[in-house]
């Protein structure tokens, strides 16, 4: 068994949330958190299991429906295609493992400008610009704090925004969709198809709190890093992101039902609500709240 462990973390240790940006810590950073991660993971009850399970079914019933229409050859001919997709994920892993070797000589180079008094900290190095980085490795006066007071500075006056707006023309207006309420409930876009109720679980980052087995994922969108939340949840409300996004793929491929396009959603909904989800019509309806169910 440790082995596996060890053989993972080798091959699959520096992905995670946010994995392209070379400032974010990978799992094997951290492992008491990654152990954590892995406790989370209910493997009683599989929903990788389970989906593989229903595409193999589905894969029979369509092959059978191909053979009575005379497609079969095609239908198996795209299945190979289909197959031959997964391959797309190659460059980015190897683009992932190239960011990871970046990190480390970066934290290499900060653990030492630390050391020589000129960083309080070793991530302050990810506050510096690469040509500054190679100033500082050459000119050992070169006050390295005061380049990163700098560079943080437009980040300090933009401190306050929580959601970047969509659209803004010449003049700076912005434009803001309304909203898509109604006494139905909140209408988005249909992207798995399903109906489901359960306890809203509302998360701004992946593991701010653990998503029990059966609650309803709530958030602003996912990126891959979120895919082993996901195995818990019983449905996915998005406020961002189509057909493709990350998230919606995901759900789809788990067999979750999944609304997004909600914007805001993630300040309406609060934990413990009890909600349904209709992938199928696009529409979340709030069925009790925290308070009725307590």
């Amino acid at each position: 068994l440790m082995d596996a462990y060890e053989s993972y973390l080798d091959k699959f240790g520096c992905r995670g949330i946010k994995e392209i940006d070379v400032a974010t810590p990978r799992c094997y950073e951290d492992l008491p958190a990654f152990f954590e991660q892995l406790r989370a993971i209910d493997v009683t009850n599989d929903t990788i299991k389970t989906a593989k399970e229903r595409r193999s079914k589905a894969y029979d019933e369509l092959l059978a429906i191909a053979a009575r229409k005379g497609k079969k050859e095609r239908f198996e001919r795209l299945v190979r295609q289909h197959l031959m997709a997964g391959f797309r994920e190659a460059p980015k892993y190897f683009f992932i493992i190239t960011v990871d070797l970046l990190r480390r000589r970066a934290l290499e180079l900060g653990a030492r400008f630390v050391e020589e008094g000129r960083l309080e900290n070793v991530n302050q190095v990810f506050d510096l610009r690469i040509e500054e980085i190679a100033r500082a490795e050459r000119e050992f006066d070169l006050d390295v704090l005061a380049l990163v007071a700098r560079n943080l500075e437009p980040r300090k006056k933009l401190k306050h925004v929580k959601s970047w707006p969509r659209v803004i023309d010449s003049r700076g207006k912005i434009f803001r969709a309304p909203p898509g309420d109604s006494e139905d409930g909140f209408v988005g876009d249909a992207i798995a198809p399903g109906v489901v109720i359960g306890k809203a679980k509302v998360l701004h980052a992946p593991y701010e709190k653990p998503l029990r087995k059966g609650e309803i994922l709530v958030t602003r969108a996912s990126d891959p890093g979120w895919t082993p939340i996901f195995i818990n949840a019983a449905g996915i409300v998005l406020e961002v992101g189509g057909a493709l996004q990350h998230g919606a793929v995901i759900a789809r491929e788990y067999g979750l039902p999944c609304v997004s396009g909600l914007d805001g959603i993630t300040e309406t909904i609060r934990d413990g609500q009890i909600i349904e989800v209709d992938g199928s019509a696009g529409v979340v309806r709030l069925v009790l709240d925290e308070e009725q169910t307590a």
